[in-house]
């Protein structure tokens, strides 16, 4: 069983509620406070550019919902929040649910990325972004009420999609990441992070084998 990423279903929307609620009544990350119920959600859904969900086996483990993060002269420009199974985090797919929506965001014709409300102690999502190009482009302070009532600041991320180039050569660069077959999610995201950490053992291994050839050559030609 693979670690499957698809357009969401209306089979998925029970399963998704459940996931989208636990981090809407957490209320350290998204906007929303009424959390979905089974007509909301259908319309909630229905409503966006395009909805994500990686899934084993029909389970889902994470979703991703893609819609213009403005209207006319400014709807090229695409908007996006994700949410993973709380029992799948720490494990890439927040990265690779965050890699499928701009592969949908570039086929679709947005020119770019933008996150309005990046809550500043988001450390995982902001590690996230930042490491897939995002650039930090603003601050709100005290633009977030947490679920405790405090002030906290908030971030702008924007990352210009027009830099991916061609959606094929996009899809080649991503299809690397893809997660290989797996008996749970768990067990199918670890092995992608195994694999990972593996290839940039060997990477860094290769320029230190490099590195030791060319001081051994240094210190024979100055004898």
């Amino acid at each position: 069983m693979a670690l499957e990423f698809r357009e969401y279903r209306e089979t998925d929307i029970d399963q998704m509620i459940a996931i989208w609620n636990v981090v809407v009544e957490a209320g350290d990350a998204f906007p929303q406070i009424e959390p979905l119920n089974e007509q909301s959600a259908r319309e909630f859904f229905a409503s966006q550019s395009y909805v994500g969900v990686a899934v084993i086996d029909e389970s889902v483990f994470g979703l991703y919902i893609m819609h213009p993060n403005n209207i006319g002269r400014c709807a090229h420009i695409a908007n996006a929040s994700y949410a993973v199974a709380k029992a799948s985090r720490g494990l890439g797919l927040g990265k690779a649910l965050v890699e499928d929506s701009l592969r949908h965001a570039t086929r679709l014709g947005f020119r770019g990325m933008q996150f309005n409300a990046v809550v500043a102690d988001n450390e995982a999502a902001i590690h996230i972004y930042e490491s897939l190009g995002f650039k930090r482009i603003g601050t709100i302070p005290g633009g977030f009420v947490s679920g405790a009532g405090s002030f906290e600041n908030m971030y702008i991320y924007y990352r210009d999609c027009m830099e991916l180039g061609s959606l094929d050569l996009f899809c080649e660069e991503m299809a690397a990441d893809e997660v290989q077959d797996g008996v749970s999610a768990d067990q199918a995201l670890e092995e992608k992070t195994s694999k990972k950490a593996k290839a940039k053992s060997k990477k860094k291994e290769k320029k230190k084998d490099s590195k030791d050839r060319k001081k051994s050559k240094s210190k024979k030609k100055k004898k």
